[in-house]
């Protein structure tokens, strides 16, 4: 079996530009140009707008944390009132102030 000869691989030589400025598209296809820089615009108002998504429900998550804590301190209050109110009625029938009171002996 002869043995092939490798192919060599092409090189290119580059295109150098005189006034190269750095961010410039020097792509000779104007169309393409425009689309991809038309899609990098997109992706990047994409971000932005993702961005401000997290940051919406971010603060939409506090408030309704402060709106939660500011329910369950209203709620603790009245719980606090009931309980005080009971414990003073529980110590009116358990000293014979309310109702007939317990008899001390017998």
């Amino acid at each position: 079996m002869p043995k092939q000869k490798p192919v060599p691989i092409e090189m290119l030589n580059p295109n150098f530009e005189e006034n190269f400025v750095k961010g410039r598209d020097y792509d000779p296809d104007r169309e393409m140009a425009e689309k991809r820089k038309l899609q990098k615009q997109v992706k990047h108002e994409a971000k932005g707008a993702a961005c401000e998504l997290r940051k919406d429900a971010f603060f939409l998550l506090e408030v309704k944390e402060k709106e939660k804590a500011l329910w369950e301190k209203e709620r603790a209050e009245k719980y606090e009132k009931a309980l005080a109110i009971l414990q003073e009625q529980e110590h009116g029938i358990k000293s014979g102030q309310l109702g007939k009171g317990r008899k001390k002996g017998r």
